[in-house]
């Protein structure tokens, strides 16, 4: 007898409540297992005289506790959620890919290439935001939670090597955040809340504004949410979660390509020197990514006539 049989009539916020305490649970065991494996890393007598700080600013063992963790609290949790509530994890997480959807995983990825002018906008705009007075501790914490994030991809970007640091950059910072993260909110939030809502827009925008959120920096929230809306509409229009997976890989791998070959910090931005030229900029990046999206889900939905 299959696991879902056991499932079945579940609730659609019950299923989703049940991934929440996976995610938790598995966090916790990943945390600790991922220590485990911390001597291979740092030194003994490091470890006994830095203590804590010796660990932080070690960036092999920081990369392998980034990886280890998301696959451990996102991807795991959704593979088991996707056993517990479905009866094939292959047609629920859509991971069939064709020629068909080759079309508009090519129109996505031009997507999010052009729209990185209006995305560095939106992420001025949210920094530049400030919360009540009476909240000012509360705006301190995020950004310094914010803040710490960044360090740690700098210091995956600026660690001296050879091709092996950018290959495992790729893969800490690129690769498997694309797989983990799709996974868990494409595959299984945005699906499940479908079901929930019986409106897949709802479910679209729900689930971009927990991506946004789960990442806990309030102060670039919409940039991710937008991001994370589309994302959601190349998932559901192309039919295959390898879509999403492959556009949210490319993105994100953008960052390291950039820094590694032509020395782009993540924190730059694409602008001019004139105001207007920016303003211009910003217009024809919307304009692009609108009509980008447009014709990659124009093009699956031809496809779908034809056959």
């Amino acid at each position: 007898m299959k696991i879902y049989q056991y499932f079945m009539g579940v609730k659609p916020y019950m299923q989703l409540l049940a991934l929440l305490i996976m995610s938790v649970v598995f966090l916790i065991i990943g945390s600790f297992v991922s220590a485990l494996f911390m001597p291979l890393f740092v030194p003994l007598d490091d470890i006994v005289n830095g203590g804590v700080a010796a660990v932080n600013t070690n960036v092999s063992f920081m990369r392998f506790l980034q990886g280890s963790t998301q696959i451990c609290y996102m991807l795991v949790p959704s593979l088991l959620f996707g056993m517990m509530f479905h009866e094939r994890i292959d047609k629920f997480f859509k991971l069939r890919f064709s020629r068909k959807q080759i079309v508009i995983t090519i129109y996505g990825v031009l997507t999010f290439v052009v729209m990185i002018p209006f995305i560095d906008t939106l992420t001025t705009w949210n920094n530049s935001i400030h919360l009540p007075e009476s909240m000012a501790a509360w705006e301190i914490y995020i950004r310094e939670m914010g803040s710490a994030s960044e360090a740690m991809v700098e210091m995956f970007l600026t660690e001296k090597g050879n091709t092996s640091i950018f290959v495992a950059n790729i893969v800490v910072m690129a690769l498997i955040p694309a797989v983990c993260e799709e996974f868990i909110f494409r595959g299984a939030i945005q699906q499940t809340c479908d079901k929930w809502f019986r409106n897949h827009h709802v479910a679209i925008l729900v689930t971009a504004a927990v991506f946004s959120l789960i990442h806990f920096d309030l102060f670039n929230f919409i940039p991710r949410f937008v991001m994370g809306v589309l994302l959601g509409y190349l998932f559901y229009y192309s039919g295959t979660i390898w879509t999403s997976v492959f556009v949210h890989f490319v993105n994100n791998g953008l960052i390291v390509v950039l820094y590694h070959f032509f020395g782009y910090s993540a924190n730059d931005t694409v602008t001019f020197g004139s105001t207007a030229l920016n303003i211009l900029l910003v217009v024809l990046s919307i304009v692009a990514s609108v009509l980008l999206m447009y014709a990659g889900i124009r093009s699956m939905k031809n496809t779908t006539m034809v056959e």
